[in-house]
């Protein structure tokens, strides 16, 4: 029989638990985006966008929270401590980490091109073009669209 986590006497369910902790994760960059500094001026500022990103955390983590699905927790631990989750979440830490020595353009084409390969698509020209495409639109959209400089090797 599989461990369930009780809690007033009523089984868990995982979405609960997930769904509290994306909201906790949400506080934390509300938090940390409050810490950015912000010049003046006529755009938005710095801290913009961090704020929609832990909003929309925070909004999934209630409805997560409220409305969990049938998976017992067990189950679910089962598929995170999958290779391919544990080799996603590496990689992300890697990139995380490494962020500000490598040009953007080329660590987001690096990192693109390696979840995709890690989360199992094998299509050639699906790995050629959306790690161009996604490291390209996405450094176009931060340096001119919001004008934030990113790191580049120049």
């Amino acid at each position: 029989m599989p461990a369930v986590c009780r809690l007033r006497g009523e089984a868990v369910k995982a979405d609960r638990i997930a769904g509290i902790g994306v909201c906790l994760f949400g506080a934390a960059v509300a938090v940390a985006a409050s810490h950015i500094d912000v010049l003046p001026a006529n755009t938005l500022s710095a801290r913009f966008f961090p704020y929609l990103v832990a909003a929309c955390l925070l909004l999934g983590g209630v409805m997560l929270a409220l409305r969990p699905g049938s998976a017992p927790l067990s189950e679910v631990m089962i598929q995170l401590l999958d290779r391919r989750a544990l080799s996603f979440g590496a990689l992300f830490l890697v990139y995380a980490l490494t962020f500000r020595y490598f040009d953007f353009r080329v660590g987001t084409w690096l990192f693109v091109l390696a979840s995709l390969w890690i989360l199992g698509s094998r299509r050639p020209l699906e790995l050629v073009l959306v790690p161009v495409a996604v490291s390209g639109l996405v450094y176009l959209q931060f340096r001119h669209g919001f004008t934030v400089m990113l790191p580049t090797w120049n």
